[in-house]
């Protein structure tokens, strides 16, 4: 009797000696991840951090680091989805697309002028956005009920920094986490406005020009399919990971084309009916 007592005794001491540095090592990656958001070093990779990182748990870390963010002063602008496309989950080792914040900070005007210094691993991603209407913060059943709560898309550029010291090993939990750590590099560049039923999402293409050569195209179906089922995914996986979706919010539902490196140049972005946006990077 007394052996399993004592047998007992060092299972929960164990259990607990585990919990104990499970969570130091959370803390210790979300504070290094804290430490490098306002300059271009690069964030250690979290799986490297914690081996058992999973998707649940890179969402729950990420929520804590948005909170952080929220509360030091830097409201959330929207939600994005990424990995939309089965390129860029094959090039990641991703099984299904990841989702998180926008942030207020990250919003550049068109025509603006982004310095790649500030980055340690520059991209461009060629998206369409999309207005809410109202406040979202139940799953939405279907595209019909969608679309009564979206108000108004708009071409948009995502600016992300892949911030880790190298990409071999990077798993989906890993971007996941990514999301919301590489707020201050994690920029967007929207377009002009236009309500959403005067454009036909399943026929937008899109072309991207660096110094007047084309470097990508692509169509909407692109991401996921149908904008329409990659804008729900994104709603409802948002709602899903505790997040509200505000009347003004920015979505954006991932890469329309491919990936392209952000090199210096000037690049113009075309949306057939959605418009264009320019912008320069030295």
């Amino acid at each position: 009797m007394k052996r399993a007592i004592l047998v007992c005794l060092m299972t929960l001491v164990t259990a607990a000696m585990f919990v104990e540095v499970s969570l130091g090592k959370e803390q210790a990656l979300m504070e290094g991840i804290k430490q490098t958001r306002s300059g271009s070093q690069p964030h250690p990779i979290p799986s490297s951090i914690l081996p058992e990182l999973t998707e649940d748990k890179a969402y729950t870390l990420q929520r804590l680091l948005t909170e952080e963010l929220v509360g030091s002063g830097m409201p959330i602008r929207g939600y994005k989805a990424g990995l939309t496309t089965e390129q860029s989950q094959k090039r990641f080792g991703a099984k299904s697309p990841v989702l998180g914040p926008l942030f207020k900070q990250g919003e550049l005007a068109p025509r603006c002028v982004v310095d790649s210094k500030d980055y340690h691993r520059l991209i461009i991603e060629m998206e369409i956005g999309y207005i809410a209407a109202a406040r979202i913060d139940k799953p939405v059943p279907d595209v019909g009920s969608l679309r009564k709560l979206i108000k108004e898309v708009c071409p948009a550029v995502e600016l992300p920094d892949i911030r880790f010291a190298e990409m071999k090993g990077i798993t989906e939990a890993d971007l996941i986490v990514l999301i919301a750590g590489a707020v201050s590099s994690a920029k967007y560049v929207v377009g002009e406005r236009v309500p959403v039923d005067s454009v036909d999402l399943s026929k937008v293409k899109v072309g991207l020009t660096q110094d007047g050569f084309t470097v990508n195209e692509g169509r909407s179906q692109d991401a996921m399919g149908d904008q329409w089922n990659a804008l729900l995914w994104l709603v409802n996986g948002t709602i899903s990971r505790g997040y509200i979706i505000e009347p003004g919010h920015l979505m954006i539902t991932g890469a329309v084309g491919h990936i392209v490196p952000g090199k210096p140049g000037h690049y113009d972005g075309i949306w057939s009916g959605l418009g264009k946006i320019s912008w320069t990077i030295k």
